[in-house]
């Protein structure tokens, strides 16, 4: 089969990607102490570069400042001020030297109700639109994550305790006054076993901020988002899926505001427009700068894909020249981030490229080659993105480019690098044995041309010298 529709270069603002084939953004949770950037930070992206990926966006970095940002429960990179510039800068010069690969930064402004009260200042909840805390529904647990569950439960109770561990198909079905007694039993069973995790099913109460921190926010915000493209990032995407801060503006389920931030959509968007509008004035027309937003919440009372097909239309206006699919939010983990199969994200992307006028579209979420192209071709997205593949086989692109898939090594969808991070263990991969340990195996990523040319130049000029 020809795959020449994922080869095709595209263009995006003033950036031309050199195929069709993005990394997902993902925080995989190796940032170093304090959010500051770590060699294998860098390894994990650089391997990713070396195995032909055309676009590299990182993981979800946050511009936060404040203890209220809520995200130091998942170890994000940040970039927050010029303490931190010098690390991305040596990130981004890393990953140029790999063949034409562009990056792009994913900027957040925090994690709102999904994130939890800083860890030196319990007493400091982690600010949201309004003080309504997360509840993730049970009945939205699929097979990659009930095998975790399962796994969790023989680590920290034995086989005993595996045993009660019911069949979320079966849970699935459950009508609401009988979710309420198996949420109740699951919610002590939890507790007994392994309390730490409860506030990944029920989260804690945020603080709703003041009209102060969030133009406070938009205005940091565009700050940094300048400082990024300074810094050597070729694109930027504003992070605004999956239940986030940006997301719970969105949303009428998490946003009860009775201000200019809530109630329209427009005022819902308001945040997210500001952000977009101030970031442009200080970038100019041309950089590349995107948003991803869920296709849907896909929860009762949440963000409609009609209403995120208006939402699309306004950041156009404000300024955006791509679009990233995604979908859900961490109230439905199977649909959030880790379906079971693939391609479940496609079908959002033709209702962005309407709603923008034809704005460039990524959409993540493939295992298969064949998939992937199909998607393409289809004309459906514009570029496609690898997730946990990206994972599993960092060198997906030039296998397939090469003819060799074959040798792909596909992700099983056990959902171990999720149950890792949010169980702030480090993040290893079933099916990769060098996830994690990137950077004691540089061989499978510095031997790059651009770089070894470099190299061997400067080596050949020392070459039997003698110790003096």
């Amino acid at each position: 089969m020809s795959y020449k529709s994922l080869f095709e270069p595209i263009q995006i603002g003033n950036v031309e990607v050199k195929n069709r084939i993005a990394m997902s953004p993902m925080n995989m949770g190796y940032t170093g102490p304090n959010g500051y950037h770590s060699d294998q930070g860098t390894a994990w992206y650089a391997m990713r570069a070396r195995g032909g990926f055309g676009l590299i966006i990182t993981e979800c970095v946050v511009m936060n400042p404040h203890r209220w940002g809520g995200q130091e429960c998942l170890n994000p990179s940040l970039m927050t001020d010029e303490r931190y510039y010098r690390f991305h800068s040596e990130l981004t010069e890393m990953i140029h030297h790999f063949s034409g690969c562009k990056i792009c930064i994913q900027l957040s402004p925090g994690w709102g109700r999904q994130g939890h009260p800083h860890v030196e200042s319990r007493d400091c909840p982690a600010g949201a639109p309004s003080a309504i805390p997360m509840r993730t529904d049970l009945r939205n647990i699929n097979k990659g994550w009930e095998k975790q569950v399962k796994r969790l439960a023989r680590e920290f109770g034995g086989e005993e305790i595996e045993k009660i561990v019911p069949d979320f198909s079966q849970v699935s079905k459950m009508n609401d006054e009988e979710y309420e007694g198996f949420r109740t039993w699951a919610l002590e069973t939890i507790g007994t076993v392994s309390p730490e995790l409860l506030h990944v099913v029920d989260g804690d109460t945020p603080r709703e901020l003041t009209r102060e921190e969030i133009i406070d926010l938009e205005d940091r915000f565009a700050v940094q988002a300048s400082a990024a493209y300074k810094l050597g990032y070729d694109a930027l995407e504003i992070h605004a899926p999956h239940g986030y801060l940006l997301h719970q503006f969105l949303s009428p389920r998490s946003n009860h505001r009775h201000d200019e931030y809530g109630g329209s959509l427009e005022n819902r968007s308001r945040f997210l427009t500001n952000i977009i509008v101030k970031t442009r004035e200080k970038i100019g027309p041309e950089k590349a700068l995107g948003v991803r937003l869920s296709g849907d919440e896909l929860m009762p009372g949440g963000i409609t894909h009609e209403e995120v097909k208006k939402v699309i239309a306004l950041c156009k206006d404000a300024g955006v020249n791509f679009l990233n699919v995604s979908q859900g939010s961490y109230e439905n983990p199977a649909a959030a981030f880790a379906p079971d199969g693939e391609d479940e994200f496609t079908k959002w992307a033709p209702g962005f490229k309407e709603a923008s006028g034809g704005l460039p579209v990524i959409t993540p979420n493939f295992i298969n080659p064949e998939t992937a192209e199909k998607a393409i071709s289809s004309g459906k997205t514009d570029m496609i993105s690898l997730g946990r593949q990206a994972i599993a086989d960092p060198f997906w692109p030039v296998k397939v480019k090469e003819g060799r898939t074959g040798d792909i090594v596909k992700c099983i969808r056990c959902q171990r690098c999720y149950m890792d991070l949010m169980t702030a263990n480090w993040a290893r991969c079933s099916v990769n044995p060098a996830v994690g340990m990137e950077k004691y195996y540089p061989e499978l990523f510095l031997d790059t041309p651009k770089l070894l040319k470099k190299m061997n130049l400067f080596k050949s000029k020392i070459k039997d010298l003698p110790q003096i």
